[in-house]
């Protein structure tokens, strides 16, 4: 079943990084770019997003949203699982997505039907 739900993910920092000691934004353009390469969007890609990070019962935790990625609205705690789990208060935003596009790679079969036409 696991092996339904893989991708191919990258990401790549761009902008100044923070300088050492500053806990607080200054506003300066900066982030990270992500890129995931999978065979259907449906079953890959929206399923983490919308399961994994969003959805705790997905993983027997009720309403928590992921710590990092999922949005915060919910039960005001997160679990971080362990021996004994954890409990933290979530969190503001973490993540905040400026964009997105979803972008069709062909197959090389279907660079070879083209190529042949």
């Amino acid at each position: 079943m696991t092996k339904s739900h893989r991708i191919i993910r990258r990401g790549m920092p761009y902008g100044e990084l923070l300088p050492k000691g500053v806990y607080v934004d200054d506003h300066k353009d900066r982030g990270l770019i992500f890129i995931c390469l999978n065979a259907d969007l449906e079953r890959q890609f929206e399923l983490i997003q919308s399961l994994w990070c969003n959805d705790g019962n997905a993983f027997g935790l009720g309403n928590d949203k992921d710590y990092l990625l999922g949005d915060n609205r919910g039960t005001g705690k997160v679990t971080i699982q362990g021996d004994p789990p954890h409990l933290a208060d979530a969190q503001p935003d973490v993540v905040l997505t400026r964009g997105c596009e979803y972008l069709l790679v062909p197959g090389i079969g279907a660079l070879r039907d083209l190529a042949n036409r």
